[in-house]
């Protein structure tokens, strides 16, 4: 794995996928990123966070309160995490598996992060509602 290959920036008509291992401050400056999706992140999100701080690990140790909680899940975000999973194979012996799943930001923050840990959890990216975008107030 390369260090761009979480780094990325998706739309289609209905949402914005945003890649893992953006930080804060690149995210806000990509220029692919829609410019209110940019100003969002500048209001709510970047005065409570180091810009350093990469969406996988925000979205790792985030808690179900504070305004970049709240400013996520009113963008109805979604994450996609893959988990490590071992599988018993039929003649004996073990194979490791990624199976990848979209939780809901509430479904993944009540995951407690020792669980995530003990799962091998890794957070491919993030999805937000264009609509959500579209209808946030600034």
């Amino acid at each position: 794995m390369e260090y761009r290959d979480y780094r990325y920036v998706m739309q289609d008509t209905g949402k914005l996928y945003v890649g893992g291992k953006f930080s804060l401050g690149d995210l806000a400056q990509e220029r692919d990123v829609p410019f209110k999706f940019q100003a969002i992140l500048n209001t709510y999100v970047m005065k409570e966070v180091d810009p350093e701080t990469t969406i996988e690990s925000l979205f790792y140790y985030m808690e179900g309160s504070g305004m970049v909680y709240q400013t996520f899940l009113n963008l109805r975000t979604k994450v996609k995490a893959s988990e490590k999973r071992e599988i018993k194979k039929f003649r004996g012996g073990t194979k490791t598996e990624y199976r990848e799943q979209i939780y809901s930001l509430d479904d993944f923050i009540a995951i407690p992060v020792a669980e995530k840990m003990k799962k091998g959890m890794l957070i491919q990216e993030i999805q937000c509602s264009k609509m959500a975008i579209l209808g946030f107030a600034l």
